[in-house]
């Protein structure tokens, strides 16, 4: 009988055939987080409910992304083993046994990062995917940067504020080539730049996914073991006529998925350069050209240059301001009653443009301030 494919559960495990351990002594705890889902064993019932809290928001935030079922033939069993009683080098271990149930082993104490149960559940997810819909094979596999994409969607959908965190860590970054994420490999060191960039790979795929269900097409031949580049090209047939056609579609596609993020409301980051580009003026000054403060241009707006760029600017603000950050909110409201036409005495004038630097100053400061949280969660998080 062949063995069953096991996936390693962290970055420097290598893929391995592994059989499964004996029954242990005491009885564990059974709970389902759905017909077909997930079903979790464990002695110690507080670890069995944090570990299914876990696997229901697996389902619920990557059903979409991932393409799963609404029930699996077979559910994906998961056994939280006490840390006293593991034996592995890994914090986990996922296998697809002959008969096409896919399990997962999880070493679990009070200091387990959140970061492996998730990966162990992400990797299950997309192995099971795999079996069913092309059975058990010992070409199966997850890319490293699936499994990363997956886990850092989980975690900004869960926890929006995060996505804001995602979209401003992503201004210094530049994107790695498309090559290099996708394949990827495992070792010691999982550099953050392709951790993020995959998150927005996976976004920008969904994104340019029409009813033809090119997406999902990659995906499963990805499991399939698959290379990354040809199962990107097999799954888009005719998108691409080279590399450097594949390359300039991820470059552009990077910077469009992360500034958009699939949300209705623009991130902090986004809001903060609108704001601040429309409350800023250029105008020629003896043959140079010179910012001039808005206070300085609201006080000419009766000159026809001036009303005309403030008429241009109140025009590019007036659509986008339903969708500005909170942060910025104020500030673009207090902005826009600056730039609009209206009649208004001198000190009201005044008085609006105070009004606006103060919503400014507010809404940078929140966002550094939040910013420094996010930051300080996020490392607890990664160490």
């Amino acid at each position: 009988m062949r063995r069953a494919l096991a996936i390693a559960g962290w970055a420097w495990c290598a893929l391995a055939p592994f059989a499964w351990a004996t029954a242990v002594e005491t009885a564990p705890v059974l709970s389902q987080t759905g017909a077909g889902r997930f079903e979790i064993a464990s002695v110690d019932s507080a670890a069995g409910r944090q570990v299914r809290t876990e696997a229901e928001a697996a389902w619920r935030w990557l059903a979409g992304p991932l393409g799963l079922p609404a029930r699996f033939p077979s559910s994906i069993f998961v056994r939280v083993v006490p840390a006293e009683a593991w034996t592995e080098s890994a914090p986990f271990r996922v296998f697809a046994e002959p008969g096409g149930v896919v399990s997962v082993r999880l070493r679990w104490s009070d200091s387990t990062p959140v970061l492996f149960v998730r990966r162990a559940l992400v990797q299950a997810l997309l192995i099971r995917l795999g079996v069913a819909e092309q059975g058990v094979d010992a070409r199966l596999t997850v890319p490293l940067w699936l499994e990363q994409a997956a886990v850092g969607w989980w975690h900004v959908r869960e926890e929006p504020a995060q996505m804001d965190a995602l979209q401003q860590e992503s201004e210094g970054i530049a994107p790695p080539r498309l090559v290099d994420l996708l394949d990827w490999q495992r070792s010691n060191v999982e550099p953050r730049a392709l951790s993020v960039s995959a998150v927005w790979l996976l976004a920008w795929l969904q994104a340019e996914t029409g009813p033809a269900g090119e997406w999902p097409a990659v995906r499963a031949r990805l499991i399939r073991g698959e290379a990354g580049s040809a199962a990107l090209a097999a799954g888009f047939p005719g998108r691409f006529a080279d590399a450097a056609e594949r390359e300039l579609w991820w470059q552009t596609g990077f910077h469009h998925a992360r500034r958009i993020a699939n949300s209705p409301q623009l991130g902090s980051a986004e809001s903060r350069r609108i704001v601040g580009d429309l409350g800023r003026f250029v105008f020629g000054m003896g043959g140079v050209d010179a910012v001039v403060p808005l206070r300085f241009v609201v006080r000419r707006r009766e000159e026809p240059a001036v009303a005309a760029a403030l008429s241009r600017h109140a025009a590019d603000l007036r659509p986008r301001l339903a969708a500005l950050h909170p942060f910025y909110r104020n500030a673009g409201l207090a902005l826009q009653a600056c730039l609009e036409p209206a009649k208004a005495a001198a000190p009201e004038i005044e008085r609006r443009v105070d009004e606006f630097e103060r919503e400014w100053t507010d809404g940078v400061e929140l966002e550094a301030t939040t910013r420094s949280i996010l930051d300080a969660y996020s490392a607890k998080q990664r160490g």
